[in-house]
């Protein structure tokens, strides 16, 4: 009989009469297991994995229909990277902030009036703001392509761990809510508790912490385990 990594999780009830030294028998759950569910009102556009899959942490397990917002996300990025608003603009002020300051130097010689020096700064000042409003909408379309991608991200199930795909519930196409019921679950099959119930007339012969010898009923897996929690709870 091998020595495995089993915590012993205890439960007692009458039925079954054991002591320290005879083995518990029981059967075995994962002690890391999560539901997952999508967080946004959606039809599944695709689920890609199958159960019993061995899944890696934050691999892609299903995707709701995201079609339209990643039409909306390539649209926002491609403004984002655009730079033609903001080359135009710079143009513009280049060639508003060379008159301007020819204007004052003539205006020094007084070979222009004080209106025409006037008229070139106020261009110049609009040329310097419409080369803000380029930069600035370049900038609100990029934090838009971010916004997108969260949502499409919201859309996403993700493996939170290293495991195996447990369960699968739902089909393509079908209609889910942030209100549906599980969609996948997610087990971590490395480390198992085993859950056994024992007479409760036995109690006095364990506790918590105690090393026994376990065995499942449910899988072919015999050794020894450490006692993890006794339930309080007939």
């Amino acid at each position: 009989m091998k020595t495995i990594p089993l915590l012993c999780l205890l439960w007692f009830s009458a039925g079954l009469a054991v002591s320290a030294e005879t083995t518990i028998i029981g059967t075995t759950e994962p002690q890391k297991k999560t539901e997952l569910s999508f967080p946004e009102y959606g039809v599944i556009r695709e689920i890609l994995v199958k159960e019993g899959e061995s899944v890696k942490k934050d691999q892609v397990l299903a995707r709701l229909d995201c079609r339209v917002l990643e039409s909306q996300l390539q649209i926002a990025k491609m403004k984002a990277e655009s730079t033609a608003a903001i080359q135009s603009a710079r143009a513009t002020l280049e060639m508003r902030s060379h008159r301007y300051e020819e204007l004052q130097k003539l205006a020094l010689s007084q070979k222009t009036n004080d209106d025409e020096v006037a008229r070139a700064k106020a261009d110049f000042e609009i040329a310097q703001a419409d080369l803000q409003l380029a930069n600035e909408a370049a900038q609100e379309h990029a934090l838009e392509a971010l916004q997108i991608d969260a949502q499409i991200e919201q859309r996403t199930l993700r493996s939170p761990f290293d495991g195996m795909v447990a369960r699968i519930v739902p089909s393509v196409g079908t209609t889910v809510t942030p209100q549906s019921a599980a969609l996948v679950t997610v087990v971590k099959l490395d480390h198992l508790d085993l859950v056994a119930h024992v007479d409760h007339r036995r109690i006095d012969a364990l506790k918590e912490g105690q090393e026994v010898t376990v065995e499942a009923v449910d899988r072919p897996v015999t050794g020894t385990g450490t006692i993890e929690f006794i339930s309080p709870v007939v």
